[in-house]
């Protein structure tokens, strides 16, 4: 709430989800809205006459959503996006290290780990070639990313970046 008691964006945000999944509930699973007393007043909110719809419709939007969260991450990774930024956005902000806590969300799509999956992949938005990004454990690009085509402006140039970075040549 802002100062003045009005919602703040966040708030709102937050409420038009909650509509959102309730009223998936409602079309997708065909339980009803019903309106239930708030405490001891005449005011009432909106309710699932059946929760467990509601939990099936959250359930089934959780699964979206992680495919899309990860989905995103590799596009943002094509996009030339880091690790650590792409950690922080996730929420890692504050972990030691932001870039291998985004990575191994992503690896594990959200909490669950696929078997013998420890890379993800991308089109490179410079070259046009399907990469795969083993995440941010090595030093050297050509360690973690595999698949720029020859002469890739991205890989040169985030070469170029780790030997300053280094300062070895490759």
């Amino acid at each position: 709430m802002s100062l003045f008691g009005e919602p703040s964006e966040a708030d709102r945000r937050r409420w038009r989800v909650q509509e959102f999944v309730r009223s998936l509930a409602v079309s997708w699973f065909g339980t009803r809205e019903v309106r239930e007393p708030i405490g001891a007043t005449s005011a009432t909110r909106l309710v699932l006459a059946d929760p467990l719809e509601g939990l099936r419709a959250a359930v089934t939007i959780r699964r979206i959503v992680v495919g899309q969260e990860c989905q995103y991450a590799c596009d943002a990774r094509a996009a030339g996006w880091s690790w650590a930024e792409i950690g922080r956005v996730l929420g890692f902000d504050d972990a030691e290290e932001p870039d291998l806590a985004g990575f191994e969300h992503v690896v594990a799509r959200g909490g669950r780990r696929r078997p013998y999956r420890d890379s993800v992949s991308w089109r490179c938005s410079s070259c046009g070639s399907r990469v795969t990004d083993t995440g941010p454990y090595g030093s050297h690009p050509t360690d973690v990313e595999h698949g720029h085509a020859d002469g890739c402006a991205r890989h040169r140039a985030d070469i170029t970046a780790w030997e300053q970075r280094t300062g070895w040549a490759d």
